[in-house]
């Protein structure tokens, strides 16, 4: 363990802090948290508002990151804990990473439960959290704290005690094999992949929910399904080609070709007038499941990753939360009256 360097993450008042404390004295290794860099560098300066606060934030995270890299340039280990940003986090998360093995943990609780816990300890805590702004502009959602950089990660709930357990955390810890570590090779079976071999979408068949994921249009050669994943990019959808198994579009007629574009054009102009993004993205890539299908991806000014693909085409998205189901449900009625005609 002494080179390792453990992340642990999650929304205000999920238990992130005694979580990592625990890991540390558990694993033999420090443990350096914002929260600690932030009210070391408050302490001589008078109380200030909530952009003070912010700003000397961003000087902890600075200097938390610097630190970081010192010691595990240094051959040693370390437990990292605050309340990473997904999408402004990510990049100094994955240079560490990059110097030493690294897995991710990441707290949750449910909203209500959060809120409470955090009025409970107002006051309790340095000057410079101005709680009272913070509870005024409270954040429900967590979705923003699932942190992926590419390697081993772990949700832990943290309701009522840890699920899974501590003793399971601290396995996960201690065993998980890290990218680095990791040989990466197209399947053995590739070839036969590419040709249909147990493709998914083709036994989807035309499914009104395929992967948890709605239908908003049949189309003639396609079905589209809004995403019920919360990746962050609202109103993402994929468009699935439902002809004979194809892997790629050079392999469609002519008459194929405009009828699927035609179709996954569609959804984008929907999505656009839905959501008003400032970009739409278009990916084909098929590398994992390789059956034509497009990512039709609203960008956004917030989304984080100005200049960049969007982070969730990088990861696996089985760890990330749902969207909420009164939301999800009058996206899909939206999306499905606007394709309607």
């Amino acid at each position: 363990m002494s080179s390792r360097l453990v992340i642990v993450g999650g929304a205000p008042a999920t238990g992130k802090t005694t979580l990592a404390r625990t890991l540390g004295a558990t694993l033999g290794l420090p443990v350096f948290t914002k929260d600690d860099f932030k009210e070391g560098i408050a302490t001589p300066f008078a109380t200030g508002d909530l952009a003070w606060s912010r700003q000397i934030g961003s000087a902890a995270y600075t200097l938390l990151f610097t630190v970081a890299e010192r010691i595990l340039a240094a051959g040693q280990g370390l437990v990292l804990e605050s309340n990473y940003r997904r999408g402004m986090s990510e990049p100094p998360l994955r240079a560490l990473a990059r110097i030493a093995p690294t897995v991710v943990v990441v707290c949750r609780a449910p909203d209500a439960l959060r809120r409470k816990r955090y009025e409970e300890r107002a006051g309790a805590r340095h000057r410079v959290h101005i709680e009272s702004a913070i509870l005024a502009e409270w954040v429900s959602e967590d979705a923003s704290s699932f942190i992926d950089i590419g390697t081993p990660r772990l949700i832990v709930d943290t309701t009522d005690g840890y699920s899974p357990t501590l003793e399971e955390i601290v396995s996960f810890v201690r065993d998980a094999t890290v990218p680095s570590a990791m040989k990466r090779e197209w399947p053995a079976d590739w070839t036969e992949r590419v040709r249909g071999k147990d493709c998914a979408m083709c036994a989807d068949g035309r499914a009104d929910v395929a992967h948890g994921s709605s239908r908003i249009v049949a189309g003639k050669v396609s079905d589209a399904y809004l995403v019920r994943n919360d990746v962050g990019q609202r109103g993402y959808c994929v468009v699935v080609w439902r002809g004979r198994h194809v892997s790629d579009p050079t392999e469609l007629s002519a008459d194929e070709a405009r009828d699927y574009f035609d179709e996954v054009l569609r959804v984008g102009r929907a999505i656009e007038k839905q959501y008003q993004p400032i970009k739409m993205n278009f990916e084909m890539l098929g590398n994992s499941l390789p059956h034509l299908h497009t990512h039709v991806v609203p960008r956004y000014l917030n989304d984080g990753e100005p200049g960049q693909p969007p982070h969730f085409m990088r990861i696996d998205l089985k760890d990330e939360p749902k969207i909420p189901e009164a939301e999800y449900a009058s996206d899909l009625a939206a999306l499905r009256a606007l394709l309607d005609h």
